[in-house]
């Protein structure tokens, strides 16, 4: 199986939004359309807000984000169709704020870059098949070349189902390098040096 890693451009806002159309994060619990527009750059078109009620306005929000290079990540591609996204950003203050709330964030130090690894989402029937690990490692790849000193990813080892593995498992970050940087109660931050 040969999976090819692309960077999420504007030019493929279109591809990205009807991934999401078809798959969704708990299939078992209705199908959560989020379009990953929570965890974005703060630099968007429309301002402050990082959360929007219906999947309709996530899924129009999604593509103006992406096109406005606001909304980062990488889309996994086989045989011509995507099958994979992970979020990886350095600017997402909102979602980092929020998150600092139940994981154990530290504040980075003046002067160190830090990509932030949000979220994974693999279609069903591609789980399992190395696609977020080939995601993770591009991340990495590309972050170290862009000068970053850390990737940092945060997971939760209590997740019971898809909905809530979205962040990815510990072996796949440990496979990849990272160390658990940080523990609050069943919240991990992982870190990997790039430097």
């Amino acid at each position: 199986m040969d999976i090819e890693i692309r960077k999420l451009t504007p030019d493929l806002a279109e591809a990205y939004a009807r991934f999401f159309d078809e798959t969704s994060h708990n299939e078992e619990g209705g199908g959560i359309k989020c379009y990953c527009v929570s965890f974005r750059g703060d630099e968007s078109l429309l301002g402050d807000d990082h959360w929007y009620p219906t999947p309709e306005e996530r899924r129009e929000r999604a593509i103006e984000f992406v096109k406005a290079g606001s909304l980062q990540g990488y889309l996994a591609c086989c045989e011509g169709e995507i099958v994979g996204w992970c979020n990886a950003t350095a600017d997402c203050k909102k979602g980092v704020e929020y998150l600092r709330s139940i994981y154990p964030i530290g504040e980075h130090p003046a002067g160190v870059k830090v990509k932030s690894i949000f979220c994974f989402m693999i279609a069903p029937d591609m789980r399992r098949k190395g696609v977020a690990t080939a995601l993770l490692e591009r991340v990495c790849e590309d972050a170290a070349n862009d000068g970053f000193d850390f990737a940092e990813a945060y997971i939760n080892m209590n997740a019971k189902s898809p909905a809530m593995e979205h962040m990815g498992p510990l072996a796949m970050y440990e496979k990849c390098g990272f160390v658990k940087h940080a523990k609050r109660k069943s919240r991990v931050v992982m870190r990997k040096a790039l430097k």
